[in-house]
């Protein structure tokens, strides 16, 4: 696999893909230093040159299980890319339940009987 510089996305893991979590310090290594070349071999934007680029084009257009480390980094690069993660609380926004400010009481009669004590 031939490397055309530092593979760096900014929009998905703006502190770098050591410190996002999700990859191993390998696959760190192998985005930063292939990821431009995997990209452009996987939108086509450049062919393949040896048999180490053919093998991560079938593998990560899925004609063949990914058995290569290339192929391996690429997917699970996609996958955290392109599927959104959704997390779940236990707590509710104040601000999605909000109608109103708090005290628009038009029956203010002078009497404290509503208030709580």
């Amino acid at each position: 696999m031939r490397s055309e510089g530092k593979f760096y996305d900014d929009k998905n893991f703006p502190r770098g893909f050591n410190r996002s979590g999700v990859f191993t310090i390998s696959e760190t290594s192998v985005l930063e230093n292939y990821g431009r070349s995997m990209r452009a071999l996987f939108d086509g934007t450049t062919q393949p040159i040896d048999d180490s680029e053919v093998q991560f084009l079938t593998e990560v257009q899925g004609q063949q299980q990914a058995v290569s480390e290339f192929g391996k980094c690429w997917l699970k690069y996609l996958n955290h890319t392109s599927h959104k993660a959704r997390s779940y609380t236990l707590c509710i926004s104040q601000r999605a339940h909000t109608t109103g400010s708090y005290g628009d009481d038009d029956s203010d009669s002078g009497t404290d009987n509503d208030l709580d004590y």
